[in-house]
């Protein structure tokens, strides 16, 4: 009996190993969506506010750097991309911009802004994606 009872914790703790691994990849794959849209959602006139999308995991960074350019947004993606691969489950992953005009973006300053915003929109398409099952 005890040789049985090893054998289903053993089992339980290889299935919860499993379990964390695969919710930790979908936490990644799913914050590297996210970042993805949102700032190729950020509309592009000098590039500033696109490269000044920062990644952090725990905590925010409140970076900004006026001289950072990047229009196409690889930079921006790349780096989060960097920051999400060392995400782990139950460690929060901010996606931030400190840009002092990103707001004025998100609310339609700008005719490039998508409909909803660059960032909410994003989310609850998202949101939607997810609970629907997409991985």
């Amino acid at each position: 009996m005890a040789d049985s009872f090893e054998e289903f914790k053993t089992g339980l703790q290889r299935f919860n190993n499993e379990a964390e691994k695969e919710a930790t990849k979908q936490l990644r794959r799913i914050s590297l969506k996210a970042l993805s849209m949102i700032v190729m959602s950020t509309p592009v006139l000098t590039g500033c506010c696109r490269a000044n999308w920062v990644v952090s995991v725990g905590s925010l960074s409140r970076k900004y750097d006026s001289k950072k350019k990047d229009k196409s947004g690889g930079k921006a993606i790349n780096a989060g991309m960097t920051r999400i691969s060392s995400a782990q489950l139950g460690t929060d992953v901010l996606i931030e911009n400190s840009c002092p005009y990103v707001m004025r973006l998100e609310n339609g300053w700008s005719r490039q802004t998508p409909p909803g915003g660059m960032i909410r929109n994003n989310l609850a398409k998202l949101r939607k994606a997810v609970a629907n099952g997409a991985r």
